[in-house]
């Protein structure tokens, strides 16, 4: 394919105006180089006449060092700061200054800021530059020496600040840096004019003689070819990269028109290469040239062009139905003839064109198999870890034998010692169960596949079961870990809250099924308490917790059924709430007008209901030991409900606690 745009020119031949612009600097350089000379000659007869020659020789050779410096910095293309520092510092080590500074006119070209130096203290700095700026707009009668400097072009000096009225405004800071005397000499250039000054300050009052402004002069010429190089530099540079900019906009323009042929397979090969939905958003747009947005039906991102382009966000996309906005054209992505995601794209820059719509459209169909592809492998997957799992938490002996060597070939490895999270699902429709716990288990199985040992992750029994191993945590984060998955595999569309249980450590493959029989207690325990849409560890659960993990309770059961067996048989046979009013009065604090707002009865109702039950129970719920009891059985009753214990005890007849466990049990 034949290439159109602009050629861009290769290093060390970019023009002739590039070459005469490099003899020109030669020719400077070499002019301001002897005029160095003849200076520093002059400046050498200031010393006595008996070590005039070699101290004369000494001073020439220093600052041709200094100049060579400077030069050296300029062409090795340093920083402009740090070009403008060697010339402050240079000018306070020839001459003895204290303090150097190279003033520049900010953006606006109002004001000078001190953008080098050499001696001031970054406060200084700052000072000046915020509080005090040099203005350029002042009048001739209250302007600074800078910028009369840089306004007539010609150095100024104060031997005195103190006498000087007009750097009163400056005084302060003067006096905070301590120097009395200070000359700006004018940074010229020979196109531009003057483009900023070089400020020498002393500590004393001084006299800057001619031979003394005439070395500044040279200093600041040198400054000047600095700057200008660099914005040379800086200039061309940016001629280059726009350059680069307009030939790859021609390249895409031509493009766009070629690839209305290519679109599919460009799509199609993304998917095949394993880009998936991320990489198919990328594809699309570039091809259109707009920021495009991959959503799936529950409003997770599962694509993004460009994460700084602004799109609404997931509530705000959950609620738009309509097929076009103002700023957006969705488009649906169908699988079966259902709805599996929704591609955006931003409309800032007009309508999309037929070639566009086009793109989009091959858009969807490569993103539905891509979907499809995912949901098979996952599919796949959660078969096996379904199987591994399930086979793990029954305890069957004859598939424990292999089930090491299962787990490994998914990359699970049950010799380690694991947590198991259990989560169950609450105000969901009975229709969306097995939606939404699928869509939480692909958020957590995408969690934990970045985690080395790899979680074993699997649907057991509609609840969402996660065996985390160990060594990925330690006690002071299992509860920040399983309130994590907890958000997982909760789901906004449809709407699912999630409840989260946590046990561990896990030793040893008799374990799993006792913990899980107990953390599915657990979860029942929280519905039946109303505790849903939080996470909770054993430790957590205090009683209720510990009873959950016991093997034989009989002894537990015969002292709950002796409690609280009549208060119970009088709830089936004559149909009163008094269990549920007796669990209500101890979770409000044992007081009467809550457990009444609670039960949506009046306060005369529930005394008269604690009264049947503390004949029945012959126990003075006014007693803490006889309310104990109570609570402690009511506990028991629970975890009876809600968990099949294992070892059968002797039971009497009129034992229904029991009686419903063995019924569970068969």
């Amino acid at each position: 394919m034949s290439s159109v745009g602009f050629d861009v020119p290769e290093k060390g031949s970019l023009s002739v105006c590039d070459s005469n612009h490099r003899k020109s600097m030669s020719l400077r350089t070499q002019l301001f180089n002897n005029y160095v000379v003849g200076n520093i000659l002059g400046y050498t007869r200031w010393m006595t006449r008996d070590s005039q020659r070699a101290q004369g020789s000494l001073e020439v050779r220093r600052w041709l060092d200094s100049v060579r410096a400077i030069t050296q910095t300029v062409v090795t293309a340093q920083p402009l700061s740090r070009v403008l520092d060697l010339i402050a510092e240079t000018a306070a080590g020839l001459m003895g200054y204290e303090f150097c500074g190279v003033l520049l006119p900010d953006s606006s070209g109002q004001r000078l800021t001190i953008e080098g130096s050499s001696g001031l203290s970054q406060e200084y700095i700052d000072q000046v530059n915020a509080d005090h700026p040099v203005l350029l707009n002042q009048s001739v009668e209250s302007e600074a020496p800078s910028s009369k400097a840089f306004r007539t072009g010609s150095p100024v000096a104060i031997a005195d600040i103190q006498a000087e009225p007009q750097f009163a405004p400056w005084g302060g800071v003067a006096r905070e840096q301590g120097y009395r005397s200070m000359i700006s000499v004018p940074l010229l250039d020979s196109r531009q004019g003057v483009i900023g000054t070089l400020n020498c300050y002393r500590r004393g009052t001084h006299d800057f003689g001619q031979q003394e402004i005439a070395l500044l002069a040279v200093l600041a010429d040198h400054a000047a070819i600095a700057l200008t190089t660099s914005r040379l530099r800086s200039a061309e540079a940016s001629r280059i990269d726009e350059l680069v900019l307009l030939n790859r906009e021609l390249h895409s323009q031509r493009d766009l028109l070629e690839k209305s042929e290519e679109i599919h397979q460009k799509l199609t090969d993304i998917a095949l290469r394993g880009g998936g939905v991320p990489g198919i958003a990328v594809a699309l747009s570039i091809l259109i040239h707009r920021a495009v947005l991959i959503e799936d039906v529950q409003g997770a991102v599962i694509g993004r062009s460009d994460l700084d382009a602004v799109f609404p966000d997931d509530r705000t996309r959950t609620g738009i139905r309509e097929e076009h906005s103002l700023s957006f054209v969705i488009f649906p992505v169908l699988l079966n003839e259902s709805e599996v995601a929704r591609i955006w794209t931003v409309t800032d820059s007009g309508p999309l064109t037929p070639i566009e719509t086009r793109a989009v459209e091959h858009a969807t169909v490569i993103t539905s198999l891509e979907i499809l592809r995912v949901r098979t492998a996952e599919e796949a997957q959660w078969r096996l870890q379904g199987e591994v799992l399930n086979d793990l938490l029954s305890g069957e002996p004859s598939a424990l034998d292999t089930i090491h060597a299962r787990a490994e070939r998914l990359g699970h490895d049950l010799s380690v010692e694991h947590t198991m999270v259990g989560v169950s699902l609450s105000e969901v429709a009975q229709d969306d169960i097995n939606v939404c716990l699928q869509q939480g288990l692909r958020r957590i199985n995408a969690w934990a596949s970045a985690l080395k040992p790899r979680p074993l992750c699997a649907i057991h029994h509609d609840r969402i079961v996660v065996l985390l191993p160990t060594s990925l945590e330690s006690p002071a984060v299992e509860t920040t870990t399983t309130e994590k998955i907890r958000k997982m595999a909760a789901s906004r569309r449809p709407r699912a809250t999630a409840t989260a249980v946590s046990r561990g450590p896990i030793r040893g493959l008799s374990m799993y099924p006792r913990a899980y029989r107990s953390a599915a207690g657990a979860l029942n325990m929280l519905a039946l308490a109303g505790r849903t849409d939080t996470s909770v560890t054993f430790d957590d659960l205090g009683l209720v917790g510990l009873l959950l993990q016991l093997d034989d309770s009989s002894q537990l059961l015969r002292y709950a059924d002796r409690a609280l067996g009549p208060v119970r048989s009088h709830d089936e046979t004559r149909g009163t709430e008094l269990l549920k009013t007796l669990r209500t009065y101890f979770s409000s604090g044992q007081i009467n007008i809550d457990t009444a707002r609670l039960l949506q009865v009046h306060p005369n109702t529930v005394a008269q209901r604690l009264r049947r039950i503390q004949t029945l129970t012959n126990k003075d719920l006014s007693r803490p030991d006889h309310a104990m009891d109570l609570a402690a059985a009511l506990a028991i009753g629970d975890v009876a409900d809600t968990n099949p214990m294992s070892a059968p005890a002797p039971i009497r007849k009129s034992a229904p606690i029991q009686e419903r466990l063995i019924a569970e049990r068969q």
